[in-house]
């Protein structure tokens, strides 16, 4: 998620508190995009929640409990609501950033090698402006830029070339590769593409086999997987709980807890109670597991049937441009446990 769409997400939060209090909404937030999904999802939750008295917007106080909203109820049981605004699916539940798994110790050892760091070591910027360079007909204003600033541009520009908007920059490109009317320019920034992107992909493998010969260290690890499922879902709003004790953390986790969605297309609301999946998961050895070609690793957890539980994808990404390029981060997705 950018960080104009968490602004928007923040603003829908507030309304939708607001609303929840029989507070007045001022015209500027009536006039905001989400101020009608802000609208339905008000009224789904009064009508689950009839015995409210407060509502409290804490989306934004990190460290302090679970969710967005939570909800003072007439029995005296208070309840914790996450509100996830989507276009379809369920969404990503944490970006956070490129090197957070080892920055928070989730690995025995000394000089235990970062993603950017392992990436240092295999020249991958360098190795990037290289093929970068292989295209022969940048405009004169992409040629002047240098530094991280020529690196964006011109992987903009290939973008541009072969009209890549809001679409798989892969898919794109090998269909250009494939299609016998492209132009060179469009074939050369097709193979350029995919050249960057298939040596990021074996990068990130190499990087996980790296990962997977690691010996782990469970209660990091657990703090790490409770952090996210409590709320921690950014850099920041993880490096500031990092602080924060084992049973603290889990404490958060043993109340009543909704994550509600509202699809924007359609505005079909739909609620999941998270609250016994996440109890259940407080007496458990959370673990690291990995699947072979894949760039992404799962937390995980046996269960008593002594299979193997995944409760959250973490995916190496690059946000910006395409893979290979801008903006390295970690998208957590929920996984088999959380569905």
């Amino acid at each position: 998620m950018g960080k104009h769409e968490r602004e928007d997400v923040y603003i829908a939060e507030t309304i939708v508190n607001d609303m929840l209090n029989g507070e007045t909404i001022d015209q500027a937030r009536k006039r905001h995009e989400f101020y009608r999904y802000a609208d339905v999802l008000t009224h789904r939750i009064k009508d689950d929640f009839p015995m409210m008295k407060r509502s409290h917007h804490i989306g934004n106080v990190y460290g302090t409990s679970i969710g967005d909203i939570k909800l003072d109820l007439a029995s005296k049981e208070t309840v914790y609501l996450e509100l996830k605004f989507l276009a379809s699916g369920s969404g990503t539940r944490a970006s956070i950033g490129q090197n957070s798994m080892t920055d928070h110790n989730l690995f025995e050892g000394e000089n235990i090698l970062s993603w950017s760091d392992f990436r240092k070591n295999k020249n991958h910027i360098g190795w990037v402006i290289n093929e970068l360079e292989k295209f022969p007909t940048y405009p004169r204003s992409i040629l002047r830029a240098s530094g991280n600033s020529a690196v964006y541009k011109k992987a903009s520009y290939l973008k541009e070339v072969l009209g890549i908007a809001n679409e798989n920059t892969r898919t794109i490109a090998e269909a250009v590769l494939r299609d016998g009317s492209a132009d060179r320019d469009e074939m050369t920034s097709a193979r350029i593409i995919l050249e960057i992107m298939n040596k990021d992909h074996n990068e990130k493998l190499e990087y996980i086999e790296y990962l997977k010969s690691l010996k782990q260290k469970p209660d990091n690890i657990k703090k790490f997987v409770f952090l996210i499922l409590s709320g921690a879902h950014t850099k920041e709003s993880l490096d500031l709980q990092w602080s924060n004790d084992l049973s603290d953390i889990i404490a958060t986790l043993r109340n009543t807890y909704f994550v509600y969605y509202l699809y924007k297309g359609t505005l079909i609301t739909k609620v999941e109670d998270f609250s016994i999946k996440l109890k259940n998961l407080i007496g458990r050895e959370i673990y690291i597991s990995f699947s072979n070609n894949q760039t992404n690793l799962l937390l995980s957890f046996k269960a008593d049937n002594g299979n193997e539980r995944p409760i959250l994808r973490v995916v190496f990404h690059w946000k910006n441009k395409f893979q290979g390029i801008q903006t390295p981060c970690l998208h957590i997705f929920d996984e088999n446990y959380l569905k």
